[in-house]
């Protein structure tokens, strides 16, 4: 199933284990792409109270939501698609992770690495040079 997810690049995963019983998991990539779609993911597991969730992506003074979400079950489990800005000068931008509840507070902050994407079109054709008015083929039977 996390193959599916996750895309094939180096992937951070946190997993900490607070207690014997609450356990969590939060899954980015170390390195996001701008403009293409990112997935990250967040598990509990073994609950025992209702916690606040919250995961911000920080760049450039700006922060996206990621996650916030109330959460009561004691096992959860939830993925969310989101998109970077292409990076400026500076590629490093930070992941903010945030549960709390009546008795648990947990908070981590973590940097991920943005990597800017170019979208690029390539065209071939069947000669190197059209002559002005000349067709060209463009695919197969095409004239």
């Amino acid at each position: 199933m996390w193959s599916r997810i996750l895309p094939s690049v180096v992937t951070l995963s946190w997993i900490v284990a607070v207690s014997s019983e609450l356990q969590y998991v939060l899954l980015v990539p170390t390195v996001v792409r701008s403009n293409s779609p990112q997935t990250a993911c967040v598990q509990f597991q073994s609950l025992s109270e209702p916690l606040s969730l919250s995961v911000v992506l920080e760049y450039s003074n700006i922060q996206t939501t990621l996650f916030e979400e109330f959460v009561t079950k004691n096992d959860y489990f939830t993925c969310c698609d989101f998109k970077v800005p292409p990076a400026t000068s500076d590629p490093l931008a930070f992941i903010s992770f945030s549960a709390k509840g009546n008795t648990v507070n947990l908070t981590e902050r973590r940097s991920v690495a943005i990597e800017n994407v170019y979208n690029t079109l390539f065209i071939q054709t069947d000669k190197p040079i059209y002559k002005p008015g000349q067709k060209g083929c463009w695919g197969a039977g095409v004239s």
